[in-house]
């Protein structure tokens, strides 16, 4: 919706309370976003940062997306994990130390299951416990992703990538489940440009 439409409704819905002496929880749109921007989405706050292009641009003709500012939105990757950490949920569905699974009635041929399973995790493992001062740590694999899903975000005017964040050690019926499992921590601002441009520099 549009800030004006916001604008519209909130005076409508102000008009109706007025005999009743009262008053709708927001002013207009710009009342409505402050509340928006100030809500904890899963207990962790949502912030925003800006971001510019700052590598070598041509002398003439530089594409607009160079020039322009743009918006990052984000939660705190650390608090999001804790979070997920700390979910009773996953009490007995998330592995703390890589492991080699074995299937007995198959030849012991080894088995692929969950992502602390494997070899890249165990390797890892095996490389933090060289130093002693981590003995007894939990290896915590943060995986992070993105797709081509585009949202819009606010006002609408501008649309973005979705960022998300998991860790490794949950297993992946907790991912397919959709419990939370996944997050989103980012939302990446899609620079808008002509088609032109985007061959021209990744041609360069």
């Amino acid at each position: 919706m549009s800030a004006g439409c916001v604008d519209f409704l909130c005076d409508l819905w102000a008009a109706t309370l007025a005999k009743h002496d009262d008053k709708p929880p927001f002013a207009d749109h710009k009342d409505l976003y402050r509340v928006i921007d100030s809500t904890p989405l899963g207990e962790v706050k949502w912030q925003s940062i800006t971001c510019t292009y700052e590598g070598e641009k041509p002398d003439v003709n530089a594409p607009p997306w160079m020039n322009d500012v743009y918006d990052v939105w984000y939660r705190d990757p650390r608090e999001v994990i804790r979070n997920m950490l700390a979910n009773p949920d996953y009490k007995n569905e998330m592995d703390y130390i890589p492991y080699r699974e074995y299937n007995a009635k198959n030849d012991d041929k080894r088995e692929w299951k969950d992502f602390m399973s494997g070899d890249w995790a165990w390797r890892q493992a095996d490389e933090i416990a060289k130093d002693p001062s981590t003995h007894g740590a939990t290896f915590i694999p943060v995986i992070l992703g993105s797709d081509k899903t585009t949202v819009s975000v606010g006002t609408g005017h501008t649309e973005y990538y979705p960022l998300y964040v998991s860790v490794g050690n949950v297993h992946n019926n907790v991912w397919r489940a959709h419990r939370d499992a996944i997050a989103i921590i980012g939302f990446l601002a899609i620079p808008k440009s002509k088609s032109y441009h985007i061959f021209e520099y990744s041609v360069l």
